[in-house]
């Protein structure tokens, strides 16, 4: 796996990763399991994202502020991440692997902006018997997420931990036949009714 990003003055900033720079993306040599990493601060990054998604999977998008229009157009376009270009390493380093394993990156202030507004704008697809087959503390987890409430955050709120929480995530995918909560909350659609029935 290789890492191309076209600012320089980035790549020594960035040391977690062996660096290739590019200043032309079309003249490039690429395996699907490369990384192309590009900047908001260059104004043709929307061009370049698009022309990026075309060579790998893999396109992560870096800003120096969290814009909620400017993260939604990357998703659009296919970006995988969208990060904060001041990011510590190990930050970077999970974004990393969240998107090898197949995942999306976004900053949790904008996550859970845009788990609401998907919530609320999505009509509902489907009766939901599995409500019907969930367990009271995995009602309580949903509450949580509903909430838009992180695991540490549920943790906290019913007096478990962080894993058991994570295992109750774990099994209202499985329930829901969801990936990630996103693709959960897309399964329970339009869900301000289900506040009352959990």
């Amino acid at each position: 796996m290789k890492h191309f990003i076209a600012e320089k003055h980035l790549q020594g900033m960035l040391t977690q990763f062996s660096w290739q720079g590019y200043h032309d993306i079309s003249q490039l040599e690429f395996t699907k399991n490369d990384f192309i990493w590009i900047l908001t601060a260059d104004e043709n990054w929307p061009q370049k994202l698009v022309e990026a998604k075309q060579k790998v999977a893999s396109v992560i998008l870096l800003t120096y502020k969290y814009d909620r229009a400017e993260m939604q157009t990357a998703l659009v376009l296919g970006a995988r991440a969208y990060c904060h270009v001041l990011g510590t390493q190990s930050l970077l380093s999970s974004v990393v692997r969240v998107v090898d394993a197949g995942g999306i990156w976004l900053p949790n202030e904008l996550l859970l902006a845009l788990t609401f507004d998907i919530a609320n704008s999505t009509k509902a697809k489907h009766n939901l018997p599995a409500l019907n087959g969930i367990t009271k503390r995995e009602k309580d987890v949903l509450s949580g997420i509903l909430d838009g409430l992180g695991n540490k955050e549920i943790a906290k709120e019913y007096g478990i931990t962080e894993r058991t929480v994570k295992e109750h995530v774990s099994s209202l995918l499985n329930k829901f036949g969801a990936k990630d909560r996103i693709n959960l909350l897309l399964r329970i659609g339009e869900f301000s009714h289900l506040k009352d029935a959990l």
